[in-house]
């Protein structure tokens, strides 16, 4: 019977690393926050495909025309016929895969993935008081890709988002940009602690495709104290979704600002409030290139 079977769904990786099991039923959450992970499944087949062509006839042909999503037996022989192909794939290139960079779709879908399986109620992350300075607000990828195609990162820059929430524009940083280091620093509890299963997540997935990325850290703290200060002024690109915060952080923030290195990039949401900020000749000399954008989900 149906009842007496391990409810779970396997998928082996095109590269051979350790399969990801999805547990049945595959739905999660509640209303505009609830998520199907029986459609993730069909996306990551896609998505293997679209990174291993010679798979795409054989695998959309005979295993993706006729699966109902909703329905255990049609998602387990979905899977097993995927894990054939891929097993007979990864027999034949054994040995020969160099993991890359991800594509910008392909980690767009990671990161989606990474966060499906690691903020287990995003509804909780909005709870806090506006323009308080635990106020939470997520950035949308298409934005960070657009500061992406701006900054023109390389090898030598430093990264820190300040408030960096749950950690996806850290993570999309490290994976989509050669920084030596991405640094996330956010104070607020809830979404601290959903950043430490993302790290997990994010790695596990990244392997699983056969992807690489660059060295980044996730951290608790407040980026207003000592503790951090040297990550903002040792960064050579800052990213700060300031839309929410009051003139007292923004304030804070413009100080520190003004010992950043030389030709260090800052991306934030909206101008820094003035705040009878003083100009001096010490925060005039050198360039700090201040990048306006719009933040949106």
């Amino acid at each position: 019977m149906l009842s007496d079977r391990k409810m779970e769904l396997t998928l082996h990786s095109p590269v051979g690393a350790e399969a990801a099991v999805y547990q049945w039923p595959l739905l999660s959450g509640r209303g505009s926050d609830k998520h199907d992970g029986a459609l993730e499944i069909v996306e990551t087949i896609r998505w293997v495909m679209e990174d291993f062509p010679e798979l795409k006839l054989p695998l959309e042909n005979n295993i993706l025309s006729n699966c109902d999503t909703k329905n255990f037996d049609s998602m387990k022989k979905l899977c097993d016929k995927f894990n054939r192909a891929i097993d007979t794939m990864v027999q034949l290139n054994k040995g020969l895969h160099k993991p890359d960079f991800p594509s910008r779709g392909l980690l767009r879908h990671i990161i989606q993935q990474t966060y499906n399986q690691s903020v287990i109620e995003p509804e909780k992350l909005n709870v806090y008081q506006p323009f308080s300075p635990f106020v939470y607000g997520e950035t949308s990828y298409d934005l960070i890709c657009r500061m992406i195609d701006q900054i023109n990162a390389t090898p030598d820059d430093v990264f820190v988002d300040l408030g960096s929430g749950v950690g996806q524009v850290v993570l999309q940083m490290a994976a989509a940009t050669q920084c030596k280091i991405c640094w996330g620093v956010e104070k607020a509890d809830l979404p601290s602690k959903y950043a430490e299963t993302m790290i997990i997540v994010f790695k596990k997935w990244m392997k699983w495709y056969g992807k690489k990325h660059g060295e980044y850290r996730l951290v608790k703290g407040d980026f207003l104290t000592d503790e951090h200060r040297e990550k903002i002024t040792q960064a050579t690109i800052v990213f700060v979704n300031n839309f929410a915060f009051g003139p007292t952080v923004d304030h804070a923030l413009k100080e520190r600002f003004a010992d950043l290195k030389d030709g260090a990039r800052i991306v934030s949401s909206k101008s820094f409030c003035p705040l009878n900020f003083r100009i001096t000749d010490r925060n005039l000399s050198g360039r700090k290139h201040f990048i306006r954008t719009s933040i949106r989900k």
